[in-house]
């Protein structure tokens, strides 16, 4: 009986990294003999492993791969032809390691191109600002309106350090308006006035990345406001004040006997307007310079034309009969001169808001004839607006009260007249 052969474990060199080897090994079975090749040497699972194939090529693929998967500690390997070179494919895999599960690498890649890689002409937010105003000019933009874009857009280069326009990014301005303030310095700007500010920033950062040849744009690969959050109109309306701010019938009587005597009436006539028709203050100030065009005492109409209207639609407003007679002692024209140092001294020495005189006229307009179209149609709202804010905001005793205020012109003061006073609807009682 022939002793039989020990065998012993082939290993590889203790230089070596990864310790897979081949052995040759001949089987026999059944009068048959034939060669196999043992790859062995690995783990999976902490235990020893090992695979024959039928010749030394097959096996020598197979240790190959399984070579390149253990060193690089479990990755996953694919052999394939690539037109990168060694140290790119390095660097391409030290970015997907850096990237991890967050990100792929073209969404960052992506992401550089839009905010990092320079358009073929850069400018500054505050060139290209001045550009972009400029054009909105030549289109017939309101000053007003300018102005607004002006000092919004400009707030952001101070707070972004001027920036190159395709630099900004929708963090960095979201960043900018969380930082905005209220006028008190101290509490957080209103919803009103992040979804105002994002309103003008997206218009800007469009305009800038549309293509033009004659200012070489685009200056920037994408526009970033889309991104930034915008705040429903729901949520708007739940942080703003429940009801608009009114003058009551006694301090717009006592109001106009103040400007009836102070230096000669000089803003009596425009407060005038302002109470009784109910026009926007920017409004009455385009009206100024065409009032003898646009407000018609025999037809007791006053046109508010396109181009003076804020919603750009044409409206009439009924001059009532008290403000007739206002009319009639209020001298000089609607806006005199050093008009914006009267107009907010006389607001700060009465306490109102930008726009309570529109809101009380809308307010007791509707208080007095319980019509919420006719209030919508004479102030340039919608009806939904109206009947939202200034419905039920008064009874109908305080609208009459307020539309029967006239001038006593002997004892220089306001009083109520009720013979100047209007039918009044909601007075009406059934037979």
């Amino acid at each position: 009986m022939s002793r039989t052969t020990k065998r012993t474990r082939k290993q590889a060199k203790k230089g070596d990294a990864i310790k897979l080897t081949i052995r040759e090994v001949e089987r026999e079975k059944d009068g048959r003999t034939w060669k196999t090749f043992l790859v062995q040497g690995w783990k999976e699972d902490g235990k020893w492993q090992r695979k024959q194939f039928k010749d030394r090529q097959e096996a020598e693929r197979f240790v190959a791969l399984k070579t390149v998967e253990l060193e690089n500690e479990g990755r996953s390997q694919r052999l394939m032809l690539c037109p990168l070179d060694q140290q790119r494919l390095d660097e391409a895999v030290r970015a997907f390691d850096a990237l991890g599960e967050a990100y792929t690498l073209e969404d960052a890649v992506s992401f550089f191109l839009r905010h990092h890689r320079a358009p073929d002409y850069t400018i500054s937010m505050r060139d290209a600002l001045r550009r972009y105003l400029d054009e909105r000019e030549r289109d017939g933009l309101r000053p007003r309106s300018l102005s607004s874009i002006k000092s919004a857009a400009l707030k952001l280069v101070e707070h972004a350090d001027n920036p190159m326009v395709h630099e900004v990014t929708s963090e960095s301005v979201e960043a900018f308006l969380r930082s905005l303030r209220a006028k008190d310095g101290t509490n957080r700007a209103t919803l009103k006035t992040w979804n105002g500010y994002r309103i003008v920033l997206n218009k800007f950062f469009a305009w800038c990345a549309e293509a033009d040849v004659t200012t070489q744009r685009p200056w920037t690969f994408e526009n970033p406001i889309p991104k930034v959050r915008k705040f429903s109109q729901r949520q708007v309306r739940e942080q703003q004040a429940a009801t608009p701010a009114t003058t009551s019938p006694e301090d717009v009587q006592r109001i106009l006997t103040v400007l009836m005597r102070w230096q000669g009436g000089i803003a009596l006539r425009y407060f005038s307007y302002l109470y009784f028709t109910g026009l926007r203050p920017d409004e009455l100030r385009r009206l100024s310079d065409r009032e003898t065009e646009l407000v018609n005492l025999k037809t007791g109409v006053l046109t508010v034309p396109a181009d003076i209207s804020k919603t750009r639609e044409a409206r009439q407003v009924h001059i009532t009969k008290n403000l007739r007679e206002w009319l009639k002692v209020a001298p000089g024209p609607i806006i005199p001169k050093n008009w914006d140092f009267i107009f907010k001294r006389v607001r700060k020495h009465f306490r109102l808001s930008h726009d309570e005189a529109r809101h009380s006229f809308i307010s007791y307009h509707v208080a007095l004839h319980r019509s919420v179209g006719d209030a919508a149609l004479q102030a340039g709202n919608s009806e939904t607006i109206v009947r939202r804010h200034y419905l039920n905001l008064h009874p109908a005793e305080e609208g009459m009260a307020f539309f029967s205020l006239v001038p006593d012109v002997k004892r220089r003061r306001a009083v109520v007249d009720g013979k100047s006073a209007p039918k009044s609807q909601a007075l009406l009682k059934a037979a």
